[in-house]
């Protein structure tokens, strides 16, 4: 068949389209044109059979990737339509199935769809006993993938690739085609009318419906209410694995922030209600107040059995304001507890010592034999460094002596000068050889 007699092959095909497709099909007039056009397009780009024996057939396939509200929850769905086409342009195979998109894709859903479509195709040619096929994409990716001008890295495409070249054996001859996206149209239309048909498929007011989805951390599929929703980015996780992600910041001291991949979204304290136990939430809440606090302006309750975290300012507003204690509290420090409501001294950090100053209450048996005097004298002998910002002591175990505190400043453990940008402004060495944690084979 030569190429010029495309148009009137085109023309005598027309009603064969319908009709090789069968009498109860729902093709509409746009279809059998946009068909048409593709067998056009294609016609012009592959080379003509030299035999009835060595027929090729045409294989269009599309992929598509749509986000639907159902049930009022939003859902994503991959949209496949699969076109065969004989070498004189009559349809023998058109199809379209819609499947929801798996959890784990973000980032390569496009590809994974096409890669999906095309194996339908493959699959639906060898069903039908077809051995040479000249395969027609618009996706630039994947018709790299087919040519080996590129190798996938997403291992679920790799996985699919590899499922590709296995079916695409089974094919005596077999050539890949970019065409444009105009020219495939039609096997568009068929993608996002099954993606309609499968999102009508769900009652809009049937309460019996359980929507299930499925977590992109565990990959277990469970229902819709058993989905935490964070706040502002509005991923979505479930219960099971956000508790654990939520306890194992708060363990390392840190605010809890969405899981996924570069979001940066803080989890709402109040969400986590549902989450936590009593004492692990006990815990979150008292993170987000230690992260509103700057470190400078944190102070922390002297009694052992209190140890409330407090700002400079809420202190003093909470300290009485009577004349005598007024200018105590002026003079010499003394502070009120907000919660529970014993006076300390805010400048050594100690339960309130009256009639005696900071120096002298230093020197003093009381602070000899108080917890702080035994913590200080500790201290000294592990070598701890305490934090010149928010007065955090830090036991260097193993690494090298540059410390990142939680309170976001850096310094030398060795001798407490400051990190800046990561630099040391001390001439301490980076590390000592005995906190250096080596390999098995250099300990023997």
């Amino acid at each position: 068949m030569e190429v010029d007699d495309t148009d009137q092959l085109l023309a005598g095909q027309f009603h064969e389209v319908a009709a090789a497709v069968g009498g109860g099909s729902d093709l509409d007039f746009s279809f059998q044109l946009q068909m048409q056009e593709a067998i056009r397009a294609s016609l012009n780009s592959k080379p003509s059979s030299s035999s009835s024996s060595d027929e090729v057939f045409s294989v269009y396939f599309k992929g598509l990737v749509s986000n639907e509200m159902v049930l009022s929850v939003k859902m994503s769905f991959v949209g496949i339509g699969v076109a065969i086409c004989d070498s004189s342009g009559g349809c023998l195979i058109q199809s379209g199935k819609s499947i929801v998109l798996e959890a784990g894709c973000r980032g390569s859903e496009g590809d994974l769809a096409e890669l999906e479509a095309l194996i339908e195709a493959l699959n639906a040619a060898v069903n039908f006993g077809l051995k040479r096929v000249n395969v027609f994409c618009d996706s630039n990716s994947v018709h790299q993938f087919l040519t080996g001008e590129r190798q996938p890295t997403n291992k679920k495409i790799v996985t699919l690739v590899d499922g590709l070249n296995l079916t695409r054996g089974k094919f005596v001859y077999f050539a890949p085609f970019h065409m444009k996206k105009n020219d495939m149209k039609f096997v568009y239309k068929l993608a996002r009318d099954a993606i309609v048909s499968e999102t009508t498929k769900w009652p809009e007011n049937d309460s019996d419906v359980a929507i299930t989805e499925q977590c992109t951390i565990c990959f277990g599929y469970v229902q819709h209410g058993q989905m935490f929703s964070i706040n502002k980015c509005v991923h979505r996780y479930c219960f099971s694995c956000m508790k654990k992600h939520v306890e194992a910041k708060l363990l390392q001291g840190k605010l809890p922030e969405c899981p996924h991949d570069k979001c940066t979204s803080n989890i709402a304290i109040e969400s986590c209600k549902k989450l936590l136990n009593r004492e692990s939430y006990r815990i979150m809440r008292s993170r987000v107040k230690e992260a509103s606090i700057p470190p400078a302006d944190k102070v922390y309750c002297p009694f052992s059995n209190c140890s409330a975290l407090m700002s400079q300012t809420e202190v003093k507003e909470h300290t009485p304001t009577s004349s005598s204690t007024a200018a105590a509290a002026g003079d010499s420090g003394m502070r009120k507890c907000v919660e529970c409501n014993r006076m300390f001294c805010i400048t050594c950090k100690v339960p309130w010592h009256d009639n005696i100053t900071c120096s002298d209450y230093m020197k003093s048996f009381l602070f000899k034999s108080s917890n702080e005097a035994k913590l200080k004298s500790l201290a000294t002998e592990k070598h701890w460094r305490a934090c010149i910002k928010c007065k955090n002591l830090v036991e260097l175990a193993r690494g090298c002596n540059h410390i990142y505190c939680r309170c976001g400043h850096e310094f030398c453990y060795k001798c407490g000068a400051e990190w800046i940008n990561k630099i040391p402004t001390c001439k301490c060495p980076i590390w000592d050889e005995r906190n250096i944690v080596y390999g098995q084979h250099r300990r023997r």
